[in-house]
């Protein structure tokens, strides 16, 4: 499982010691460049933090590679590729079905006694006894498909006028989605780590309600923050929100979570 900068850019080198590592997870149909603007972003608000995307199989340098469908292989594959790269201190950043890995990377990684995230953050992600409305959308067909991604943003112009590319774009998105429809439910175990959701106010596919219901998946603190967009903020990030996420991870740099 490959980390580092989108692909076309250099990797992130390693970070001296200390510095605290983000690794943020991208959305459903998405790509590791959904961070391209956080690096700089955060650098000029928050210069001891290093922002790591990772990259999911099927989609940009890793095109040719098959999306998996068994989301608690992914997770698995996760957390043997990037174990050496999670010391502390770290946190989690994950956006839609980003939010759903990152959970179950840090339960994983609870369970078989490995350093913890400082703090997880979850962008637009139901928590896990709610089904999104997108995988509903999928299952009702290729026109509802594309009208769904329409409506919370998920499709420029341009890739709507090319149906080749409409059709790779809507390819990828259900693959995703059934990957996560084939996630095996378990008892859901509690985080000890903070939690802090964030919830953009225009938001068609997420409530700010849905989202709050995170709150039952932690033993430590559970904090809302609302940010101006929709449901893919994360894209273009304001500087407000970046400001919230540098204002987290700052007093945390030197916390060290076992």
């Amino acid at each position: 499982m490959r980390i580092g900068m989108p692909a076309g850019c250099l990797p992130i080198p390693p970070s001296p010691g200390g510095r605290l590592r983000l690794f943020c997870f991208h959305h459903a149909g998405g790509a590791a460049s959904a961070f391209s603007a956080w690096p700089a972003g955060l650098a000029e608000l928050a210069p001891g933090i290093d922002v790591l995307p990772v990259q999911l199989p099927g989609r940009e340098s890793r095109r040719r590679e098959p999306v998996p469908d068994d989301f608690d292989a992914l997770v698995t594959a996760l957390d043997a590729d990037l174990a050496e790269h999670m010391r502390a201190p770290y946190a989690l950043y994950g956006h839609s079905l980003g939010g759903s890995v990152a959970y179950r990377l840090a339960l994983r990684r609870a369970a078989r006694g490995a350093c913890a995230p400082v703090a997880l953050l979850v962008g637009a992600c139901p928590p896990p006894h709610l089904r999104s409305s997108l995988q509903a959308a999928d299952l009702a067909g290729q026109d509802a498909l594309v009208s769904a991604m329409r409506e919370i943003g998920g499709l420029s112009a341009e890739v709507l006028r090319y149906p080749q590319w409409l059709r790779a774009a809507t390819d990828l998105l259900r693959a995703d989605l059934r990957m996560m429809t084939a996630e095996r439910r378990q008892d859901e175990a509690m985080l000890t780590v903070p939690l802090h959701l964030f919830h953009g106010t225009g938001d068609p596919l997420v409530s700010e309600r849905q989202l709050i219901a995170w709150d039952c998946y932690t033993t430590a603190e559970c904090v809302l923050h609302r940010v101006e967009g929709g449901h893919f903020f994360v894209r273009e990030p304001g500087a407000e929100f970046l400001r919230t996420v540098a204002d987290v991870l700052s007093p945390l740099s030197d916390v060290d979570i076992r």
